[in-house]
């Protein structure tokens, strides 16, 4: 990728972005659009914006880990509830709350039932999801995808990847409340100590002064 290319990505979102503003202003009609990740519940937040502003229509979005901060760059989202690690550049964050990450594991693995377990553990064992989610499993020095040997899968969703998971073909390391909500008949899900929360923020562009967004984030907060 050439350096035009990258320079001109963020011009080019935020091009997008205002473009999408002056649009929903032209209707005449005042939208704020939350994103979310699965497993995080964005209700009270949002009824509580309501309240204060009847005239204000909130909608939500899902996102994914793949699109949760494109969606604020380009103006597709006003402010997303953002799972880190995130790239910060043009964005602000308020950080919300924090939650642990289990292993997600077959229903029949060998760990399965265990109170808790180390990443050490998990060795040998294939990662189903981008290791940058998990930096602690670069720290395993003999995973299978290390001598390219196993390529990663391209998965659309975290319910195929469960379904891999169910079928003994490799682990996942999710957020607690991202495990919970995707419950799976043919899997489970053990603590792992030694890795570290998860962290829940409030991501919104860094080039819009906007005391609307600034209420939300303070709504979100008190509500989280």
């Amino acid at each position: 990728m050439s350096h035009w290319t990258k320079d001109a990505r963020p011009l080019l979102a935020a091009a997008r972005a205002l473009h999408h503003r002056v649009r929903q202003a032209a209707r005449g009609t005042a939208v704020l659009t939350v994103g979310f990740m699965p497993g995080i519940t964005v209700t009270a937040a949002v009824r509580a914006l309501s309240a204060r502003h009847p005239q204000l229509r909130v909608e939500v979005v899902r996102t994914s880990w793949d699109d949760q901060v494109e969606g604020v760059h380009e103006g597709l989202l006003d402010v997303s509830y953002v799972r880190l690690p995130v790239d910060h550049r043009g964005l602000r964050l308020r950080p919300l709350f924090s939650e642990p990450r289990v292993a997600v594991l077959p229903a029949d693995h060998r760990l399965a039932g265990k109170s808790a377990i180390a990443v050490a553990d998990l060795a040998g064992e294939r990662l189903l999801q981008d290791p940058d989610a998990v930096p602690e499993w670069r720290d395993l020095a003999d995973r299978a995808e290390e001598d390219g040997s196993a390529p990663r899968p391209a998965f659309r969703s975290v319910e195929e990847k469960l379904e891999h998971v169910a079928a003994g073909r490799g682990v996942l390391v999710l957020p607690l409340s991202t495990a919970v909500y995707y419950g799976h008949a043919d899997v489970t899900h053990v603590p792992v100590d030694d890795i570290g929360p998860n962290d829940v923020c409030l991501a919104w562009s860094a080039d819009r002064a906007s005391p609307l967004l600034e209420e939300f984030a303070d709504l979100a907060a008190m509500h989280a």
